[in-house]
């Protein structure tokens, strides 16, 4: 026996019963009208004027949508550059630094005049530094820069009574050149609690703490 007729009766039942569907739900297409675009119409079917024109409107969303992601896109290449700009400025001032005090003084005004900071502290571990250090374990633990609040006992050790007036930071841990031992950490503070927030990215603050990690491993002079 053919199974062809048994075949075309089921299509014929499926879209009957969409059909139905469909009349049962006119505003099925307001409700899923990223369909509109793959509808294939003719433009004298009876009906489809108004179908063409929405979906005329869907495209028209979608690229409006598309030309503001890319605006987006564009600005946020621009902002990147002009922060890289400031960044190269900042790091080629201090590698003609000579000696620590004049570093911290060179990365103080570079953050606070070019990058908006309203605290700029800068501690390095010694032998003796174990119970500061236990304070930022799990940031030296991920060895990435982490922004956003900081936490009281935190911004007290960086900051000091500074730490009062700071709504959000950023902390910054160096590692020594060629190995995984946290030297020191970088604090950069704002009164702005939304200047540093978790969700910021942290490419340039992580290649400022390498740079420092690197000028801070040479013989510095007080």
């Amino acid at each position: 026996m053919s199974t062809q007729p048994l075949e075309a009766k089921e299509t014929e039942l499926s879209e009957a019963a969409v059909a139905d569907y469909l009349r049962r739900q006119p505003d099925f297409f307001l409700r899923h009208d990223y369909l509109l675009t793959d509808l294939e119409l003719p433009h004298d079917a009876r009906g489809a004027v108004s179908l063409i024109e929405r979906q005329v409107a869907v495209l028209r969303e979608q690229r409006q949508e598309l030309k503001r992601k890319l605006q987006h896109l564009t600005q946020t290449a621009r902002d990147n550059e002009h922060l890289l700009e400031r960044i190269e400025h900042l790091i080629l001032g201090l590698m003609e630094t000579r000696g620590s005090g004049e570093l911290l003084r060179r990365l103080r005004e570079g953050l606070r005049e070019d990058f908006h900071a309203d605290a700029v502290e800068l501690k390095r571990f010694d032998a003796d530094s174990d119970k500061s250090r236990q304070l930022f374990d799990k940031i030296i633990e991920r060895g990435e820069p982490v922004c956003g609040h900081i936490a009281t006992a935190q911004a007290q050790f960086l900051f000091g009574k500074a730490a009062d007036e700071l709504a959000s930071g950023a902390v910054i841990p160096m590692f020594a050149p060629d190995s995984r031992q946290c030297i020191g950490l970088i604090g950069i503070g704002s009164i702005d609690p939304r200047r540093f927030h978790a969700e910021m990215g942290t490419t340039f603050l992580r290649y400022l703490g390498a740079v420092l990690a690197r000028l801070l491993g040479k013989d510095f002079t007080a």
